[in-house]
């Protein structure tokens, strides 16, 4: 049963206002609202959409995503650490679930009533205003919209999935795919880079053959992973038999080194092996490297696995694997375009955090996820009832 609520309440608007959240803490003397405003958009929009359907839908999922929240709880309790480094983990677990009730929820508006067209248009007017930059950065990069170049960069790929699924001319498609390639120059990020690169490539493979099952699936998207993890060796090899390649430009792009990355990386290792069954809870991916200054890995994959421990990183593996599978059950124009979201944030975790931080990045893939699996399931019930 549906009961009235304000016309607001829908898919469009969740992912239209997370824009607009990651917008208003970007400015520096807003920056401590990150957490309540994520936090009540998440909780808001949650609530609002059960109370316009009332109705929770079951999904295979799901049981990964409760049994980390069960291996999360356990593991406070064992650490005993802070209220709030307990309830902040528990709540980032419980995103994916918020997550998954209100793209399931919306999911048949947002095919049926074809309100993912609407939303690619205003994402489409929308993605030339990354390119404005209120402050300065540096001589060869400009921070966009975000005052952050690797937050306007990775977020206009993670976006343009969504922005491809509701356009039918290949124009605007090119249109959308060219801003983003501009948008990852002017930034010069080379992790965004890499990862609109590597997406755009899985958007055509599976354009080009759609029904690619989930093993098909796995072997791409694993390839995308190992490729995004060996990319640096890779440049390097690439620099090394292209004489002069790197040298002969100032482009941060060009740069095939890790920037300290690898010595953060290195720390977050040993780290790990000192816990490595049942991890060290989120309070462990913090490294101090001196003067006041706190980094994390830049790297989501290591900072899941400190977290969480082989058993929490082997739970939220079985959950990538159950995404990649309802993928595989999808339409072919939402099976391309997630698929495209997925190897997009696989990539980008292996060069900064995506899994279980307050940001979008990996939520809109799962936005995904369930709203073509929610798509498919609707369709093949209209199928059963016409016969």
């Amino acid at each position: 049963m549906n009961i009235k609520s304000p016309n607001f309440i829908s898919l469009n608007s969740f992912v239209l206002t997370s824009i607009l959240v990651i917008f208003i803490v970007s400015f520096s003397a807003l920056a401590p609202l990150r957490a309540p405003l994520i936090v009540i958009h998440f909780a808001l929009f949650y609530f609002l959409v059960m109370y316009k359907h009332q109705i929770v839908i079951m999904n295979k999922s799901l049981i990964a995503i409760f049994s980390l929240v069960f291996f999360v709880v356990i593991q406070s309790i064992i650490f005993q650490g802070s209220m709030l480094i307990i309830v902040q983990s528990i709540a980032l677990v419980l995103f994916l679930f918020f997550t998954s009730q209100i793209a399931l929820a919306e999911g048949k508006s947002f095919y049926h009533k074809e309100q993912y067209k609407t939303l690619s248009k205003i994402l489409l007017i929308l993605l030339p205003f990354f390119l404005v930059s209120f402050t300065r950065w540096s001589d060869f990069r400009q921070p966009g919209l975000f005052m952050n170049p690797n937050i306007t960069s990775h977020l206009a790929v993670m976006l343009l999935p969504f922005i491809l699924l509701g356009l039918d001319r290949k124009k605007y498609k090119f249109l959308a795919v060219m801003l983003v390639a501009v948008i990852t120059v002017i930034t010069a990020s080379r992790s965004a880079t890499l990862a609109f690169i590597l997406s755009l490539l899985s958007y055509i493979f599976v354009t080009k053959f759609p029904r690619s099952n989930f093993f098909t699936l796995f072997l791409l998207l694993a390839t995308v992973l190992g490729i995004s993890i060996y990319s640096v060796e890779i440049a390097d090899w690439v620099a090394g038999h292209v004489s002069g390649l790197a040298s002969s430009s100032d482009s941060r792009l060009l740069d095939t080194g890790y920037n300290g990355r690898d010595v953060l990386m290195q720390l977050a290792l040993e780290r790990f092996q000192s816990q490595p069954i049942i991890g060290l809870g989120f309070d462990g991916v913090k490294f101090d490297r001196g003067g006041g200054r706190e980094l994390g890995t830049h790297n989501g994959l290591i900072e899941t696995l400190i977290k969480f421990g082989i058993i929490g990183t082997v739970i939220f593996a079985l959950f990538c694997l159950s995404l990649i599978w309802m993928t595989s059950k999808h339409n072919p124009r939402f099976k391309a375009v997630t698929v495209m979201s997925l190897a997009a944030i696989f990539s980008l975790s292996t060069n900064s955090s995506t899994f279980f931080v307050l940001n979008y990045l990996f939520i809109y893939s799962v936005i995904l996820v369930y709203l073509g699996y929610r798509a498919q399931d609707e369709n093949e019930k209209e199928i059963s009832v016409e016969h």
